[in-house]
This record gives C-alpha cells, structure tokens and sequence, in this order.
C-alpha cells in the first residue's frame, strides 16, 4: 500500500539526490512527484536548511567529488577521513582542465580557455550545459595590461542562474566593458553603466547575498580599498564599502575575498601571526555592514601556513572548513580553538576545494532547466536508466 501523497513528498524530500534518481524508477506517479518544480524546490530548501552538501575538489585541472562529505561533525574529537572520486566521463571530458568559478543551489559553473568558454553542471545529477560564447565585441584576448573576470550566481528576484564577464581594457579599447549571460533565455546581455576610475583586484566574483562581488581600488592614485558588488537582480553595479579594519596595513596582496556560496567574507592576513574573518552581515547599505567573525591563529595550526581559506560553516556554527595552502583541510572549533585533521582520499598534489549544494535541478543542451522527459513508457524508461 502507498503512503498518501503529502507523506510520500515529506519523506522523499529529505533523501540524498543519488537515492532519489533511483527513487523515480518505482513509478511513474513517483516520477512525476520528483520531478516536478514545487519538489525540486522543497527538497532544494531541506537541503539548505540541513547542510546538506558536498565537496568539489580541483586538483590541478581534475575535478574530484566527495558527495557524502559530513559538514556538522561538531562534538566530535576524531580526525576525518573523506573519500574522493574523480568526475567520470562524458562529464569528465567537458570539465577536464577548467578552472573553478563558482557554486549556486546545485549548480557548478567553471570556465577553460582563458574564460572563453564556460560549462555548468550539476555534481548530484551530473547533467551539464555549454554556454553560447561572449558576443564578438567582447575581448578575446588579453594584453599585459588588460584583465579578464567572471563570476557565477543566483538571481533570487527571477529565479535564474547567471554568468558575469568583465574586460578591463587599456588598449583594444579604454575602460570596462562587462556582459552578463542568463541561464533562462539563453543569451548575453551588455551592461552599460559600468564602474569608472576603478581597478579590480581578483579575478574570481564572489557570490554572497544576491550579487557577484570584486575587492576593488577606487581611484587608484589614493588607492582607496573598496568591494564592487554586481546585482545579479537589478543587474547593477553598486560600491560596498570595505570593513573598517583595525591595525596596520600590510599590502593588497595580504587581503582576498572568499566565499562558501552564501556568506561573503573578506580575508585579512597577517604574515606570520594571524587570519582575520570579516563576514558581510547584510547589503542593505547600512553602516555595521561587516561583522568580525573569527581570527584563526596560524601558530595553533600544524605546520607553517602561508594561505588559509574558509571553505564552510559547520550547521551548527561552531567549527569552520579551513582549506590551508591549497594542499589540506581542516576543521577549526572556534570555542575551543583545536584542529580536526581532514584526510582526502584521492587526493596527492596541491587543490581547491569547494562546496555544494546536492539538487535536483537538471541541465540539458537543449534546454535551460528541463524536467526529465514522460513521454516513453515507464518499462522503457526503467530499461534505458
């Protein structure tokens, strides 16, 4: 006997991706439930809630996956073993070589080619799409004195996925020309009021709170520090003001902007001695719009540490997800100050590691955000998955 719809959708919602995808060869009402929209929203919303993730891990052009990587081990005094599976084919083929440029609700977006070409895929289904290149009055190639950026996230206001890609030019032309590429309807589109007399910093836009965000210096004969946040909603440039950050200044190099997909945080280190966390609180233009999160002592951390990098908050938010040197991970109690060694399996060279979201938002060549097809019979269906 079948449990009622309403208790089959409340237990469903909370399985892992994997088990779900064979959950829809039981039935075809079973498959019409897990495929529908107002499903892969619940079970997107439960997984946010829960954390419940995984971790993607670039290894020099390699894509690894550990998809039932445990992100709340708060309590526990164990050191960490993570298994790591490197992507197969056909999706190991497109990604193979790419670079990392950014994670929303599921969706991976990474670029190859210097940011010529760009792919976004789903780690938990691992379906994928190839995005139409830049139009032809965008750069292709970059001098010396001429930079290419890009970034990746979440419009929340018309629930559409997105791609921004800057030229800052000295030569081909003077200034900087910036389009940004809906997943909805499939094209590019200019922006015209860019930001002037500014210079930005990174390459990689930081996704926090509905828009991609650059460390930045305005007016760059004072060298005056500042964030530029893209809207990905109102698809405007705005400036962010910088945290007010206590001590002396070091250089430009010392600070970075990071994200684990939701919070943004800017990256204060001292050569040395210590990391501090500046978390982005809100973006509503008020003054406290930077809390001071944590300071990670690099002399409590084993070994020397040149580079650490929040990769996740625990749920609880009592540890954090430190990537250090681009070579190990760790767990960081931030009450009592102790490491958790995090061992990757798979893993020999130096990496990037990042999370993600387990969804069920599919991708298709052909179409933008397609549900599974219901036209062949079910025992057809069954035979070919």
């Amino acid at each position: 006997m079948e449990p009622p719809t309403d208790l089959l959708d409340e237990i469903l919602c909370r399985l892992p991706v994997k088990y779900l995808l064979r959950c829809r060869c039981v039935s075809k009402g079973w498959c019409s439930l897990i495929d529908s929209t107002p499903f892969v929203k619940k079970h997107l919303n439960k997984a946010l809630e829960c954390n419940a993730g995984g971790l993607i891990i670039n290894e020099g052009g390699k894509f690894y996956l550990a998809e039932d990587f445990n992100s709340d081990l708060d309590g526990s005094d164990d050191n960490v073993d993570v298994v790591a599976a490197e992507i197969t084919r056909p999706l190991k083929t497109r990604v193979s070589g790419a670079n990392f440029v950014g994670s929303a609700n599921g969706l991976v977006c990474v670029s190859k080619n210097k940011m010529n070409e760009f792919f976004i895929f789903n780690p938990a289904t691992r379906k994928s799409r190839k995005i139409p290149s830049a139009p032809r009055e965008f750069p292709l190639s970059f001098h010396m004195t001429e930079t290419s950026l890009c970034g990746f996230g979440y419009d929340q206001v018309n629930d559409d996925y997105k791609v921004v890609k800057i030229a800052e030019c000295y030569l081909q032309f003077r200034g900087i020309m910036a389009f940004v590429y809906s997943l909805k309807t499939d094209s590019w589109k200019r922006i015209q009021n860019v930001p002037s007399n500014t210079r930005f910093t990174g390459n990689w836009g930081m996704f926090g709170n509905g828009a991609l965000h650059w460390l930045a210096i305005k007016n760059p004969a004072n060298c005056i520090e500042i964030v530029v946040g893209f809207d990905l909603g109102l698809e405007q440039f705005k400036e962010v003001p910088f945290p007010v950050i206590e001590g002396p200044f070091v250089n430009f190099n010392t600070r970075s902007l990071v994200s684990d997909g939701s919070s943004l945080c800017v990256l204060d280190m001292y050569p040395n001695s210590r990391i501090d966390v500046w978390v982005m609180m809100n973006n509503s233009g008020e003054e406290n719009l930077w809390s001071k999160a944590l300071s990670v002592d690099k002399h409590g951390m084993p070994g020397f540490s040149r580079f650490v990098r929040p990769v996740h908050i625990s749920w609880s938010s009592q540890s954090v997800l430190l990537e250090i040197d681009s070579s190990r991970l760790v767990w960081y109690d931030l009450e009592r100050k102790m490491v958790k060694n995090v061992k990757v399996r798979g893993i020999t060279n130096q990496f990037d590691s990042h999370m993600y979201t387990q969804s069920l938002i599919q991708l298709d060549e052909d179409n933008q955000l397609q549900k599974p097809s219901h036209d062949k019979p079910p025992k057809e269906q069954q035979k070919r998955r």
